[in-house]
């Protein structure tokens, strides 16, 4: 096989076949016994053969041919695995990412639909006043000249509000869940 060697460093493709045809069951075999899979076995005796051409310039002819070659089948498989466990380590956190995104759309929501529900509660001048003051962070005076009412009707509109609110418990975590995701 020492003239094999030589023959593939320089790059003749007769020699290549010839060790080819002479290893691949061997290979495939090695491979198929390692993974339990034709498909997967026949794809990687491929990989190696083709980094055995590829490097065909780093043998020795020092060494076996064979020794070298499962020396190459080796290296593929570990980085086959490699890859597969790079990939799936991938595909968790990308899994984890979206699944994180989408908890947070839904508390988004929820925060959402209860904030609406607590501000329902409210007259519609009393919501509106609020609504501008603490969720929308116009002061006193703005939301007077808007509303063309006195800033102390705003003030009073304000205290009203809270207090009506006060009963539902978890309005000031939502006020702030509210700001905070705008």
């Amino acid at each position: 096989m020492l003239n094999y060697i030589q023959n593939i460093k320089k790059g003749d493709h007769v020699s290549f076949e010839i060790v080819f045809k002479l290893c691949h069951k061997k290979v495939y075999a090695y491979f198929l016994k390692k993974t339990a899979s034709e498909d997967l076995a026949q794809e990687l005796t491929q990989l190696a053969f083709i980094k055995l051409w590829n490097f065909k310039h780093t043998l020795s002819e020092a060494h076996e041919l064979d020794h070298q070659l499962f020396r190459i089948a080796k290296t593929t498989l570990l980085d086959y695995f490699k890859k597969l466990a790079n990939d799936e380590r991938n595909l968790k956190l990308y899994y984890n990412r979206i699944s994180e995104e989408a908890d947070d759309q839904n508390q988004n929501f929820e925060t959402n639909q209860q904030l609406e529900v607590a501000l329902s509660l409210l007259p519609p001048t009393r919501k509106k006043v609020f609504i501008l003051n603490r969720l929308q962070g116009y002061s006193y005076k703005e939301i007077s000249e808007q509303l063309s009412i006195s800033p102390r009707t705003v003030e009073k509109h304000i205290s009203l509000a809270t207090k009506q609110l006060n009963g539902y418990a978890y309005l000031p975590v939502f006020i702030l869940l509210f700001k905070f995701l705008r």
